[in-house]
């Protein structure tokens, strides 16, 4: 029952989509954290950086392993569903921590700070991946077989 509820997934094409979509967002926000990418801190500047604003180090490391390990799981579709809640957690922790900053992303630079449009647009990719699964070309798809 728990490789059913975990791998089960259909040959759907619009679910890769999906997962490609998410994958190719998130990666380059993981790359940041994990390898200083895109000018990111890297992940000793990351660990820093949330653990001296109160994240506990365990925290601080799921969230980067997420986003950087998770997400180039997500796009190869293995164990989709699992990685799509870890992102659905993290993001809803940034909604708590952006929500003071309005809707919108900060386009302008005139805000104090980006707004939660971002991350709920990912819960939203992230549920439709936990209710569909991985889709066409997954691991997922593979192992429920």
């Amino acid at each position: 029952m728990f490789k059913k509820l975990l791998f089960n997934t259909d040959d759907n094409l619009t679910s890769f989509i999906v997962r490609a979509t998410l994958a190719l967002i998130m990666l380059p926000h993981g790359a940041q954290k994990l390898l200083g990418m895109f000018g990111g801190y890297g992940f000793k500047g990351t660990m820093n950086y949330f653990t001296s604003n109160g994240t506990p180090t365990i925290l601080a490391f799921l969230v980067i392993f997420t986003e950087s390990i998770g997400s180039l799981l997500i796009l190869f579709g293995f164990t989709t569903r699992i990685w799509a809640a870890m992102l659905t957690v993290i993001m809803m922790v940034a909604i708590s921590i952006h929500g003071a900053n309005g809707f919108f992303m900060n386009w302008t630079g005139t805000q104090a700070g980006e707004g939660i449009e971002y991350h709920l647009l990912v819960i939203g990719i992230n549920i439709a991946l936990l209710i569909k699964g991985a889709g066409r070309w997954s691991v997922d798809r593979q192992l429920s077989k």
